[in-house]
């Protein structure tokens, strides 16, 4: 798999809450093999809220919409990760993520960080380090907008 456009998406994305870890291109070449890539077209779920799955997500191409308690709360484009609350916690899925446009998404199930987790310790901590930043800097941003239950 060629994770090139996926590590531009990363690395063009300005904002708080952009995954910082730079893996490096040799990282993401290790990492690659235990992503999925899914074909994204409007209206396509990647994660709906209540689900009880552990997936985590990073849009490459396209643009998501972001849906709590059915009102439309944010709209993503390339390089952002979703899912990483449930990913870590295993608890339910607090929104519904869906394409707002044809895309591409990587994602990492549980399992499969796992089993890379035991194969290269040092990269699974790397992006780990990155994907609590992501989560630290989202719970901080929720408890000052009111948002934090």
């Amino acid at each position: 798999m060629n994770v090139r456009q996926l590590v531009d998406s990363i690395a063009a994305l300005d904002a708080k809450d952009a995954l910082q870890c730079r893996l490096g291109h040799d990282g993401w070449k290790l990492l690659a093999p235990y992503l999925s890539v899914s074909f994204l077209q409007p209206d396509t779920v990647l994660i709906r809220e209540g689900d009880n799955d552990r997936v985590l997500y990073i849009l490459a191409e396209g643009e998501l919409k972001v849906q709590a308690r059915g009102h439309d709360i944010a709209t993503l484009g390339p390089g952002v990760v979703v899912g990483e609350g449930a990913f870590f916690s295993g608890e339910s899925r607090s929104a519904t993520i869906l394409a707002n446009s044809n895309g591409i998404a990587w994602s990492l199930s549980w399992e499969k960080f796992e089993a890379m987790s035991h194969q290269y310790p040092k990269l699974a901590l790397d992006l780990t380090k990155g994907l609590a930043a992501v989560l630290a800097v989202r719970m901080r941003e929720a408890i000052l907008v009111g948002q934090f239950v």
